[in-house]
């Protein structure tokens, strides 16, 4: 049996062992990170190694938490690194923008951009290696196939309530990992991009150029599968002209009372044309209601502008209103 019909046959295997959510996660590989990392990304058309990136200045938001970098060995860094299913407990811990003093040493996503990359296609590549679980906690590391048969996915898969003795044992199998040294390519590997709103796809959008937008536009899905974002903290869902009022919509927190009065919010609108802007800031800030409604002035409701929105320093929205002309 070559190495393709033992991952059409593994899958296959692993697919039926699952229904709902993690049926589809045995056909994919994730990576998360930040949008500005993304960006880079998408630039480059590579996923690099943290030794890469941080080399080469392409790491914009160091995202990672300090103290398990600082277990995890340097030959470790050298690989680009995915994970079998998404919303592991890193990402639960980084995901979102989170008032800061709930973000601990440094931990922190604040735009979170999925890459879900094709299984089969990964472990078809030379060299790719793959853990039985957390790199910093020293698991075992497979160069081998068939050692995916090793592998616990209940546990790797696991993501519903566990018993407190249990807990060490499924949250190290939920980080475990795949290796790819030095780079990875999205050409030919990547399935689609997962973002959690259309305000957080435009925002990706607007800051690629017009080659990048037309090549993956039709790539990036909202909220394509329940359970790849944990969509706890605030973000904006869309944002839309209405008659002369611009319609911000936010996604609230999961728990509004650890949010309430933590934000600090920058809004700013400029025409184009006239360079005029208009600008709103909020200290203590949080939004009041789902929607958030603003009056536009001629110069602004008739004319193309582009709007910001900060969140705290965090760009939760930029993009273009209204048509060039």
């Amino acid at each position: 049996m070559n190495k393709e019909q033992f991952l059409d046959t593994f899958q296959t295997a692993l697919a039926a062992q699952f229904a709902g959510t993690q049926n589809w996660w045995s056909k994919s590989l994730f990576h998360f990170t930040d949008v500005t990392n993304a960006i880079s990304v998408l630039n480059h058309g590579k996923i690099y190694s943290r030794e890469k990136a941080i080399a080469t200045g392409l790491m914009r938001n160091d995202n990672a938490n300090d103290g398990v970098i600082a277990f995890t060995s340097d030959e470790h860094k050298k690989y680009a690194r995915l994970y079998f299913g998404p919303t592991t407990p890193t990402q639960r811990n980084n995901e979102g923008i989170k008032p800061k003093d709930l973000v601990t040493n440094n931990a922190h996503c604040p735009i979170p951009i999925m890459f879900v990359f094709d299984f089969k296609k990964i472990f078809l590549l030379n060299d790719t290696k793959f853990t039985d679980g957390n790199l910093a906690t020293n698991p075992n590391i497979y160069d081998d196939i068939k050692d995916l048969d090793k592998l616990n996915f209940h546990l790797i898969y696991h993501r519903s309530w566990f018993n407190p003795e249990d807990r060490n044992t499924i949250i190290n199998a939920r980080h475990s990992e795949v290796l790819i040294k030095d780079e990875l390519s999205l050409e030919n590997n990547l399935r689609f991009i997962a973002v959690r709103s259309v305000a957080e796809k435009e925002l990706l959008l607007y800051q690629l150029s017009d080659e990048l937008k037309e090549k993956y536009q039709n790539k990036i899905y909202v909220q394509p599968q329940t359970g790849i974002f944990t969509n706890d903290w605030i973000y904006v869902d869309s944002v839309s002209k209405i008659n002369n009022q611009l319609h911000i919509n936010w996604h609230m927190c999961a728990s509004s009372s650890r949010c309430t009065n933590k934000y600090d919010l920058n809004f700013e609108a400029k025409n184009l044309t006239t360079n005029e802007i208009k600008t709103i800031e909020r200290r203590n800030w949080y939004p009041e209601a789902t929607v958030s409604k603003i009056n536009l002035t001629d110069k602004f409701l008739y004319q193309p502008f582009t709007l910001s929105i900060y969140i705290d320093d965090i760009k939760a929205y930029y993009n273009i209103l209204g048509e060039l002309i």
